[in-house]
């Protein structure tokens, strides 16, 4: 019921193609690298309790804690990262979990990119429980990439109760403020037919956000395979393009008020809903 699929082709395809460009940006000659017996040694993860607000939803959150030179990824990884998965179906007294996704960074290697996190982060979610007095019981499945000179698969559980008395935490609040900023700037789109599916467009006057930007367009449809966009800037005018397509080489529909765009820059990230 819960379950938070963000992968497109699906996560195999992806961490197949990580693995693949993993093995191809990796030096031919290299000193000894350290061999990790087990994707613990790299990745873990804590439930942060969190607290009731008055409207009876819970925040609470995950805190992940990563080996220094590994990376794991955002809800949209990129062309070479993984996406991640989450199964929350063995909670009980929950309906509803919304994760809130703190601004991510952008890798890039080899001409393609990837997009998520490389030191520790907290990753809050939004509970609703069936009965907002009572307390949760947050037991869920994280099926997740980690990355550095290779890449694994790792899949964590988390199993806790959280109680209704919980108190605010500090940290669990600055995740909660480092999300992209969402602005109700008018973003102008065009769609166009490729051989492959469809052509994405988009132009938004924005400030620049610092470094080489990044520009993510996400919908709402999984089967939809989005790709890297190429952005180029003229002032403070931002232009972005991605290409469509749907594995099985079936028809992409596409409604332009339903997509989702991220602009991720090297001081801060924006999130733009929708485009005419």
């Amino acid at each position: 019921m819960f379950q938070r699929a963000f992968s497109r082709f699906g996560q195999t395809a992806c961490l197949a193609l990580s693995l693949a460009l993993a093995g191809a940006f990796a030096p031919t000659s290299a000193p000894a690298q350290v061999v990790w017996s087990s994707v613990d040694e790299v990745i873990s993860v804590e439930v942060v309790p969190g607290w009731r607000r008055a409207d009876g939803t819970h925040v609470a959150g995950l805190q992940f804690s990563l080996e220094a030179g590994w990376k794991t990824y955002w809800r949209s990884a990129g062309a070479a990262g993984i996406p991640p998965n989450f199964d929350w179906d063995a909670s009980e007294q929950l309906d509803d979990v919304a994760v809130v996704w703190p601004a991510p960074r952008v890798f890039r290697q080899g001409g393609v990119q990837s997009i998520g996190y490389d030191q520790d982060f907290i990753l809050p979610l939004i509970l609703t429980p069936t009965d907002a007095q009572g307390p949760v019981r947050l037991s869920g499945v994280l099926d997740l990439g980690v990355c550095a000179d290779i890449c694994l698969p790792a899949r964590l559980q988390v199993d806790a109760t959280l109680p209704t008395d919980a108190q605010p935490n500090a940290a669990l609040q600055a995740a909660l403020n480092s999300q992209p900023q969402r602005l109700g700037v008018p973003v102008n789109c065009s769609v166009r037919s490729t051989p492959d599916g469809l052509a994405l467009s988009g132009q938004v006057d924005l400030p620049a956000l610092g470094g080489v930007e990044a520009v993510v367009f996400e919908v709402p449809d999984p089967k939809v395979w989005v790709t890297d966009a190429d952005v180029q800037r003229q002032g403070d005018r931002l232009f972005a393009q991605s290409e469509l397509m749907v594995a099985g080489g079936e028809a992409a529909a596409l409604n332009t008020s339903d997509v989702r765009i991220t602009v991720i820059g090297g001081n801060t990230a924006v999130e733009l809903a929708g485009c005419g």
